[in-house]
């Protein structure tokens, strides 16, 4: 059973988005730190559960594209915003949603310096894994793949460790 035929939810799009606009509630209002961490982790854990829904409602008997969004982005050059998920990306879809949470929750007490930055960066980098693993469209892929970058390397940059703007350096290359 579907859930976009179901219920005409777009759950790919929600579980890619969702990070982002979370991310940009806690930029424009939540100040505290211990308020950003808190609300950084309900919306990684909404995200999660939201994820959980590709597993309830995944036909394991078939091996069609599911859970398919399609909509024009670029005409033009015909470029699509498609998106759909298999027995790969499924797993892999769920899996990043549950190891942002784990990320935060093991950065609770660490991160110190510039949390409210950590915490952004991390469900923008959220959104971008999951839409790597959700686009069906080279473009989209290519988008998503590339964004992913600039989190990362803020992360590994600024809160890595001792040799980070080695890392970060070699990252870049």
């Amino acid at each position: 059973m579907d859930l976009n035929n179901v219920l005409g939810f777009p759950i790919l799009t929600w579980s890619i988005f969702l990070p982002t606009l979370g991310a940009i509630l806690i930029w424009l209002f939540v100040r505290n730190d211990n308020l950003v961490r808190w609300a950084a982790l309900l919306v990684s854990v909404a995200t999660f559960l939201l994820t959980l829904l590709l597993w309830v409602y995944f036909d394991n008997s078939t091996a069609h594209m599911q859970f398919e969004e399609l909509h024009p982005w670029i005409a033009s050059f015909n470029v699509n915003y498609r998106l759909g998920v298999d027995g790969i990306s499924m797993p892999f879809i769920i899996l990043t949603s549950l190891l942002t949470v784990i990320c935060i929750v093991s950065a609770w007490n660490c991160i110190q310096t510039r949390v409210k930055e950590y915490m952004l960066a991390f469900l923008i980098m959220e959104t971008t894994l999951i839409g790597v693993f959700a686009a069906l469209d080279a473009i989209l892929f290519y988008f998503f793949w590339e964004a992913m970058l600039i989190p990362m390397y803020l992360i590994i940059g600024i809160w890595g460790g001792k040799n980070r703007v080695y890392a970060t350096i070699k990252f870049f290359l």
